[in-house]
């Protein structure tokens, strides 16, 4: 093929008129009859005139080329981008399969990296994430505890205990009085722990608050809450990047898909702390059952208060409070219980 036009040498803005040959993916430009360059590897064919040489040349042909001479000349890149270009259903239905895979593969990859990420995560980071959420909740879910002085003093002295007896690290334990989250208690990144009035109250032993808040002790130690924190943001950013779009429906489905992952992935976490609040109180030379009892009080009360479903069905089937994330009571009693 040969074709008229003007070109640009590397690195010049001056334009001579000349002339093209092309020979399958090679070009030579002649000016005037004498050949100015010969058998230049063609990089790509932009706009049907635009013709791009690895030795930095630019030719623009007079006329554009047709478009079966342009995909011919184009690049593996190009030519990939020009077939995307061009709806067909079997198309739709192989990229989406890809995606899909795609999709699987990374999360995949993401659950395998998660346990290094978390251990090179730096405790101090950690515990700077705790303290800060801790303060933002402060601000509209915390009220000044109305428990008498002396039995959060006792509490917390007992609650050292167990933290000494593990070789555990420093957590400070405050105790709030809040209508948002009712008899609960939470552990923040890193620290601190919260003990709702109502926990304590509702436990009425102070050796059954104990016992919770050793299962929270169990989720700082073990990191579970930055172990989710890196899992979640990381499944949001693929779905993000793979699923980006300003359709309410996708970003729906991506919220709810993130939302399903990290509530199963909450329930793995529960029973590992469960089990391991046991250990804590053992070491600590508490007795074990404790757990079991407080488990079976918290749930019992959680019944109490939801209508239409009998205890026994309601035990099976508690997902509310705080056990919206746990194993069912009655799974936990069981294997709580179980030697």
């Amino acid at each position: 093929m040969k074709a008229a036009g003007h070109f640009f040498r590397e690195l010049s803005s001056r334009e001579e008129e000349g002339e093209i040959s092309i020979n399958d993916h090679t070009a030579s430009i002649s000016s005037a009859g004498d050949t100015v360059c010969r058998d230049a590897k063609i990089l790509s064919v932009q706009g049907k005139k635009n013709i791009y040489l690895d030795n930095g040349f630019l030719f623009v042909l007079s006329q554009p080329i047709s478009l079966e001479n342009e995909v011919a000349y184009q690049n593996t890149y190009q030519k990939s981008i020009s077939w995307l270009e061009i709806f067909t259903l079997k198309k739709a239905i192989i990229l989406s399969v890809i995606l899909l895979v795609g999709l699987f593969v990374l999360r995949f990859l993401l659950s395998a990296s998660v346990g290094t990420l978390v251990a090179m995560f730096p405790y101090k980071w950690e515990e700077q994430i705790g303290k800060n959420a801790y303060t933002s909740f402060s601000t509209f879910a915390f009220d000044e505890s109305n428990l008498p002085n002396e039995r959060i003093v006792k509490i917390r002295t007992q609650a050292n205990t167990i933290i000494a007896a593990n070789g555990l690290r420093r957590t400070e334990i405050f105790f709030h009085e809040s209508d948002l989250f009712g008899a609960n208690a939470l552990a923040f990144p890193g620290g601190p722990i919260v003990v709702t009035d109502d926990l304590v109250k509702l436990l009425e032993s102070d050796e059954l608050t104990l016992a919770v808040i050793a299962h929270e002790l169990a989720h700082i130690e073990k990191r579970h809450s930055l172990n989710q924190i890196i899992e979640v943001v990381g499944v949001a950013a693929i779905a993000s990047v793979l699923l980006g779009s300003t359709d309410s429906l996708i970003e729906e489905a991506s919220l709810v898909a993130v939302n399903l992952f990290a509530s199963a992935n909450s329930r793995n976490f529960e029973k590992e702390a469960d089990l391991v609040a046991l250990n804590y109180l053992e070491k600590a030379n508490l007795e074990p059952e404790t757990f079991a009892n407080a488990i079976e009080k918290l749930t019992q009360y959680t019944c109490e208060i939801k209508t239409g479903d009998s205890i026994d069905d309601c035990i099976n089937d508690i997902e509310s409070g705080w056990f919206s994330t746990h194993p069912n009571g009655a799974a936990r009693i069981q294997y709580l219980t179980s030697d």
